[in-house]
């Protein structure tokens, strides 16, 4: 019964973002290199062994120990699958690799993506602006695709942020 509550209230939370997205290629590639990191990292210990003696010994812990920096390592890059953007009534949620930052629809004057950028950008007052590590270039077709969604829920919650001429002409 406690995981039909837990499920509820998941949903719950998950029903007021509009948007959520995650760069596609991105997480491709980071899956490719992690497991390659971990595979190379599992071939040099099993051939530390091998070949003539050098004087030096290798042992099983040593084999162990460059498994577990393989792990290690995989798992750091792995830290890229939690790159996301959220959208909804409370505003743009960001999550980069370590943490989560929130702005609210008021801190908010728009959205760019510049030629030759290689993601989006949240435009803030003052002329300052945050990347959108989510709305990657070379996504093509879906980053445009997000960047329209984000821009649409914008046009619900601050009409102002949604134009991209207002962004510009500031």
């Amino acid at each position: 019964m406690s995981g039909e509550a837990q499920q509820s209230n998941s949903d719950t939370r998950d029903a007021e973002w509009e948007l959520e997205y995650r760069p596609k290629k991105l997480r491709v590639w980071t899956v490719a290199i992690a497991v390659a990191v971990l595979v190379l990292h599992i071939i040099w210990a099993l051939i530390l062994t091998a070949g003539r003696d050098t004087g030096v010994h290798i042992g099983g812990a040593d084999q162990l120990a460059f498994v577990v920096i393989g792990i290690i390592l995989a798992g750091l890059i792995l830290l890229l699958l939690r790159i996301r953007i959220r959208a909804g009534s409370e505003g743009v949620e960001l999550t980069g690799l370590l943490a989560t930052k929130l702005y609210r629809w008021d801190d908010i004057v728009g959205f760019t993506f510049p030629l030759s950028a290689q993601w989006a950008r949240l435009e803030l007052p003052a002329y300052e602006h945050v990347g959108i590590p989510a709305i990657q270039a070379m996504d093509g077709d879906a980053a445009v695709t997000a960047m329209h969604a984000l821009r649409d829920v914008a046009h619900t919650y601050k009409p102002s942020a949604a134009d991209p001429e207002n962004v510009a002409d500031r």
